[in-house]
């Protein structure tokens, strides 16, 4: 049995058992327990449940969203807060800020914001948010439908 990559955009021949195995997979996606919560866990921060409230509705419909997805949702969503947070303690104290013997430092705030544009660049890797993420899951639907082939039609009106 080969490996099947559904996220896989490489032009390779593949034989019509790892092509059903495929469509197996992607069905298979679909196939989860769908994420049943509408409402954000009360530990997170006012920013973090307004994201969440934005953007639930459209992962929802566009992405197979289910209840494993539950922790990198929190985690997108707690990463936004943070940077939001951040922004704000930047614009209030700048980005450098004095020591007591007149030296420049950076706003640890800056720093804060950082990891958190990482950590929500992951998370939103991980949730399918990303628009090279996105183009692997068109490619992977445009791969999945069937080609219009003109003989089979033929044979099958007899």
């Amino acid at each position: 049995m080969a490996n099947i990559n559904l996220l896989n955009d490489e032009k390779q021949k593949t034989s019509n058992e790892d092509n059903a195995q495929r469509q197996d997979a992607i069905k298979e996606l679909f196939n989860h327990q769908d994420f049943s919560m509408t409402e954000p866990p009360a530990f997170l921060p006012t920013a973090a449940k307004d994201e969440w409230h934005r953007l639930l509705p459209v992962l929802k419909t566009d992405f197979p969203m289910s209840e494993t997805d539950y922790g990198n949702f929190v985690a997108y969503c707690l990463a936004f807060a943070r940077i939001k947070q951040s922004e704000h303690e930047i614009k209030k104290y700048g980005t450098f800020q004095n020591n007591k013997d007149g030296s420049k430092r950076e706003n640890p705030a800056v720093r804060t914001q950082s990891r958190a544009m990482h950590d929500l660049k992951a998370a939103s890797t991980a949730l399918g948010m990303t628009m090279l993420e996105r183009q692997k899951m068109a490619l992977n639907k445009a791969k999945a439908e069937p080609e219009n082939d003109p003989f089979a039609e033929l044979m099958n009106n007899e």
